[in-house]
């Protein structure tokens, strides 16, 4: 189970997946959605961490830009294998903590 928030997240980098021509939706389309929304924890945090936000955003585009792009783009592109298990990463460490959602 994810949070809303979770949630959210999710379902825009799948969106942006699609809108990027990407067949598939990858962990880095999940980045670039935290690092878009100024506002959210993600982007705060990494903004913490790493300082230089847009050193970050141009190292996402750079790694993007690899992806093939396909015509027609699914209606919902599916999570690659490096998404999916970010997925189950987070999953297990909820699972560890206690926690009964992914955030």
């Amino acid at each position: 189970m994810f949070t809303e928030a979770a949630q959210q997240v999710l379902a825009a980098a799948q969106r942006r997946a699609g809108s990027m021509g990407h067949q598939q939706m990858d962990a880095l389309h999940a980045l670039l959605v935290e690092v878009e929304d100024k506002a959210s924890l993600g982007s705060r945090v990494l903004g913490s961490v790493s300082g230089d936000m847009q050193q970050l955003r141009s190292s996402i585009d750079a790694g993007l830009a690899q992806f093939p792009k396909v015509t027609p783009t699914p209606e919902e592109p599916q999570p690659n294998n490096k998404m999916r298990q970010v997925i189950a990463d987070a999953q297990a460490m909820g699972k560890e903590k206690g926690d009964t959602h992914v955030s």
